[in-house]
């Protein structure tokens, strides 16, 4: 798996677009998206979000819920579901 890490959509938020060998790994079972989100308050107010293309992992996004731009990444331990 490889990612590329920037903002195109100019919001500020932090993402990562993820390309996986297809060749090395059969698909997953195919579901709506986002796939998966959790919400953080510390540092942040955020949300991240999982996304999925047939099968697999396509995009990792981190947004801000408060109109701030994110610049960090959210320690694991900090995500609530």
């Amino acid at each position: 798996m490889t990612g590329r890490c920037g903002c195109g959509c100019g919001c500020g938020c932090l993402t990562v677009d993820l390309t996986v060998d297809r060749a090395a790994v059969p698909p997953a079972p195919t579901q709506g998206n986002p796939a998966a989100d959790a919400w953080y308050t510390v540092p942040d107010d955020a949300g991240v979000m999982v996304f999925t293309k047939d099968g697999y992992l396509a995009l990792l996004e981190i947004h801000s819920a408060s109109g701030e731009p994110i610049t960090t990444w959210p320690e694991p331990h900090l995500l609530k579901r």
